[in-house]
């Protein structure tokens, strides 16, 4: 098959993009050929394709909002791909033309391309499948979260609240743009436009059914992880050290992680120990959790060792005790548990969302109250009491990746899902 895969960013910047290039990985092994469709900057992999991207919101080298400098030219053109945008319908039209793809894959959309893509493919009569990787569908704020605790007023329909209680960017003006967007989709219908919703778990898949979603549109396919890249170390071998691998941004926790690591400093039994954090993101976070580790007075023993490429990172995991994902939001089946399992290294993970469904207690690792430091730092002491138990599970972990979370079952699953849309092509036309 010939599929048109679309995100907003062409580079690996966090979990969907890493799933994107894994994906677009195996299935040029399995011989289908890919057409990329994404929002042009200067940190994108190089694509003959790239002539098709969309401008950014802002300059090419300004990738979040907070990097954009606040022209009229970005503002107006924010406003547009948060609500409708004529030139992400002209350009991927234009791709569609001239390579004739059977199918669209889709990835992240909202606010950076904006539903108009999802027109522009209709249009061209391409089979859509739309792979959620957050909430946005449900809640404006994309992640379920208000006072870094879960929330899900809005996916019971009514996003008033996230305008009242200014979800967005805690801002008003942001919050009522963002609503308002949501509503205008809806009122035109756009999100009917899609054949078929991916899930990456069964919360989510409830989630969106719970919000009125039919069933017949959804599918849950879990993510994979690449078995060979990310491996155990040789016999299993384990170095004194806890590891957390992900994107640095308050959802995802690491401040909880940071405390619970330091009430275990303070107990004599583990003065060896120490915490190793991979990663980027949010700069201003970031420069809190490294003020929040000197406070502690962990500088040596807490350290921030940045991004790392794929063999880096699997020896990374692979050597660490435990790996711990602290999220305070639902998160989405993050690559973070996967990969650990695959290098044999068990996760502790928060009690909620996806990742309690994920986290096998006691097998794979162990689950812990979000947001709760206390509660993790007792779970994390249990577990160094106990090696024979971090053992057990780290074999078990390997097991769970080869079985649950392989290659060949996602690629066949969605093989076949891609391949049954790309036969009835002909029917969505607009």
């Amino acid at each position: 098959m010939k599929l048109l895969i679309a995100n907003y960013r062409y580079f690996v910047s966090g979990g969907p993009e890493r799933y994107m290039f894994n994906l677009i990985n195996a299935l040029d092994a399995h011989g289908h050929e890919i057409v990329p469709f994404s929002v042009r900057y200067d940190r994108n992999r190089p694509t003959p394709y790239a002539r098709y991207f969309v401008p950014p919101l802002g300059s090419e080298s300004e990738i979040t909002f907070r990097e954009q400098q606040q022209t009229p030219g970005t503002l107006w053109r924010t406003v547009q791909r948060l609500f409708y945008a004529p030139e992400v319908e002209r350009a991927v039209r234009r791709l569609v033309v001239d390579t004739q793809p059977q199918v669209a894959y889709i990835l992240h959309y909202l606010r950076k391309l904006s539903p108009s893509l999802l027109v522009g493919l209709k249009k061209e009569m391409v089979p859509v499948a739309v792979r959620l990787s957050d909430y946005a569908m449900v809640c404006p704020q994309s992640h379920c979260l208000r006072d870094d605790q879960p929330c899900r007023l809005c996916a019971q329909g009514n996003l008033v609240r996230s305008i009242r209680y200014r979800c967005v960017q805690h801002s008003l003006a942001a919050s009522i743009l963002n609503a308002l967007a949501t509503w205008y989709h809806r009122f035109r219908h756009y999100f009917d436009l899609i054949d078929v919703f991916v899930t990456t778990n069964s919360f989510m898949y409830q989630t969106m059914v719970s919000a009125g979603f039919p069933e017949k549109r959804l599918r849950c396919i879990p993510t994979f992880v690449d078995a060979e890249i990310f491996r155990p170390s040789p016999g299993f071998a384990k170095d004194g050290y806890i590891a957390y691998a992900g994107r640095l941004v308050p959802t995802k926790g690491v401040h909880v992680l940071i405390d619970a690591f330091a009430q275990l400093r303070r107990r004599q039994s583990v003065l060896d120990l120490q915490l190793r954090i991979a990663g980027s993101g949010d700069e201003q976070y970031t420069s809190a959790l490294k003020d929040r580790v000197e406070r502690a007075n962990l500088g040596e023993s807490v350290q921030f060792v940045g991004e790392l490429a794929e063999a880096e990172l699997s020896i990374f995991l692979s050597r660490a005790l435990l790996s711990v994902v602290p999220s305070l939001w639902y998160d989405n089946l993050p690559n973070a548990i996967l990969e650990s399992y695959a290098c044999g290294t068990p996760v502790l993970a928060s009690n909620h969302g996806s990742l309690s469904e994920c986290v096998d207690d006691s097998e794979t690792g162990y689950l812990f109250r979000a947001g709760d430091a206390d509660y993790l730092a007792n779970r994390l002491k249990h577990c160094l009491d106990n090696p024979g138990q971090i053992n057990h599970m780290s074999y078990r972990a390997r097991e769970v990746a080869e079985q649950r979370y392989s290659a060949v079952g996602h690629l066949a699953t969605l093989e076949q899902l891609l391949g049954e849309l790309a036969k009835g092509s002909k029917r969505q036309r607009l």
